[in-house]
């Protein structure tokens, strides 16, 4: 049964009766869900929270996104496991610790990759790059998938494995900023193509071989994700 929720932590209750319905039943393996319209209205909330909740239990593979618009409750087995991806109620200084860890890691990664990548290594950025913007710029898609596998290939280019074993152990809270903070552009094209263009600047320099470049853009970026999220963060707050 679904029940009215409260404005704060919106997404995170909405995503917990979800999480609830599809494991005792209510949304069966298989079936489609309801449509974003129609939870909105049975939650009492507006469409926003219900796409960040719809979003974290795609990425985690519950349900699947369908073609021509809905989702469909897959296959699936021990739901709480993928409590790290609930960003509405992930500690926040846990949170802001990941951030941090991202830019001391990412921009040292975005220079090495800059000096020592291989033809092959730019050739899989290159390709991430172009996966990241197409799936950006369509809008039944956020693109968390390929901005993962973007970062993935900086740091594989930097010869550096501890870097993406770092990624690799700790890549559900990771997908579960990105699916958060990509799912806020969705309907702001201006916004969609400023990410872009700040994942283009970092592979720009990385593709000159200009490591000092590298560092700073992805810094630039890096500091843009971490002050919407500060933003996203007060809001749902209030």
């Amino acid at each position: 049964m679904i029940h009215k929720v409260t404005r704060q932590k919106a997404s995170h209750q909405v995503l917990a009766q979800l999480k609830a319905g599809i494991s005792d039943g209510t949304f069966p393996v298989g079936e489609k869900l309801p449509s974003e319209n129609i939870l909105a209205d049975a939650f009492g909330v507006s469409r926003v929270p219900v796409r960040e909740a719809l979003g974290v239990l795609e990425v985690s593979g519950i349900i699947s996104s369908r073609q021509g618009g809905g989702h469909r409750v897959e296959q699936h087995s021990l739901l709480s496991k993928y409590e790290p991806l609930m960003m509405e109620i992930a500690n926040r200084d846990e949170v802001e610790a990941l951030l941090e860890m991202r830019e001391v890691i990412e921009q040292q990664a975005a220079g090495m990759a800059a000096e020592r990548r291989s033809a092959e290594e730019l050739q899989a950025i290159e390709q991430a790059f172009t996966a990241f913007r197409d799936a950006t710029l369509h809008e039944e898609q956020i693109g968390y998938q390929q901005d993962y596998l973007f970062h993935r290939a900086i740091m594989q280019a930097s010869h550096n494995p501890f870097f993406v074993q770092i990624l690799d152990n700790m890549h559900e809270l990771y997908l579960g900023v990105l699916v958060y903070s990509l799912s806020k552009n969705r309907g702001r094209l201006a916004e969609r193509q400023r990410v872009i263009e700040e994942h283009h600047q970092v592979l720009l320099a990385i593709k000159a071989g200009d490591p000092a470049a590298a560092i700073r853009c992805m810094q630039r970026h890096l500091s843009n994700v971490r002050g919407k999220l500060r933003r996203l963060e007060n809001e749902n707050m209030e």
